[in-house]
């Protein structure tokens, strides 16, 4: 008797992605068409606008389409090869990673209020600085320390074993697809602005180890980037 590993279904996103994706192969879609808009494809699917985000956004990943803000979504390429290029992006959709980071990092901040030290607060403040200065001059700079926020908020919980989760959860290598919709959130000026003073008035409440404001800042933070992410609208 042998037995054979039971694959888990595929997610949500990624059956979109493998039907928009045999609709080019088939010639449905050719190279240079425009796909209908991300609403009018949900309606013909039966499924979120969300779920159609998500899938975009892999098969943007894996150069089948090029979406141009403001303008559309054109087919670039086939891809004959989708299920061998799409398992490196589907371990976890950006609503799991988002959920996980707010259970996750909502301990973190009280870990971080109690045994933060004076540098470590330091350094939380420097990265805001940073985000500051190079809000109109150097977006890669900004994600850069948009993400050095987080790792270091983790690494004054002067939990090792948190550190090394936050550096997984937030890394752009191990999490492509959220990461690519987080800098297509961040297109708008307002978006960045907005996330610096949600950085600082978490940092504040750490200051003034205000447990109460530095959940709630945190909450509406990872909140408003999920709202960014995937309920932005067209």
């Amino acid at each position: 008797m042998v037995f054979q590993n039971i694959k888990k279904p595929d997610k949500l996103y990624v059956r979109i992605a493998e039907q928009i994706n045999s609709f080019i192969v088939d010639g449905t879609f050719k190279s240079g068409d425009k796909l209908p808009p991300e609403r009018e494809i949900a309606e013909r699917f039966g499924v979120s606008r969300p779920s159609v985000r998500e899938a975009l956004a892999v098969l943007e990943i894996m150069g089948v389409i090029d979406i141009r803000v403001g303008d559309g979504t054109y087919i670039k390429k086939k891809t004959s090869n989708f299920n061998l290029e799409v398992d490196s992006l589907k371990d976890s959709s950006t609503f799991e990673l988002i959920e996980a980071r707010q259970l996750i990092e909502s301990l973190i901040i009280e870990l971080a209020i109690d045994r933060a030290t004076e540098e470590q607060i330091a350094i939380l403040q420097e990265t805001a600085i940073i985000m500051r200065n190079c809000i109109d001059t150097n977006m890669n700079e900004f994600y850069e320390q948009g993400v050095r926020f987080h790792k270091e908020l983790a690494i004054a919980t002067n939990n090792e074993v948190f550190a090394k989760i936050s550096e997984n959860l937030v890394h752009p290598v191990a999490n492509p697809l959220y990461w690519l919709l987080h800098q297509k959130a961040l297109n708008s000026k307002d978006a960045r602005m907005h996330q610096i003073l949600e950085h600082e008035e978490i940092i504040e409440a750490i200051k003034t180890k205000d447990k109460d404001r530095a959940k709630k800042a945190l909450e509406h933070h990872l909140c408003h980037i999920e709202e960014l992410l995937l309920f932005e609208k067209d």
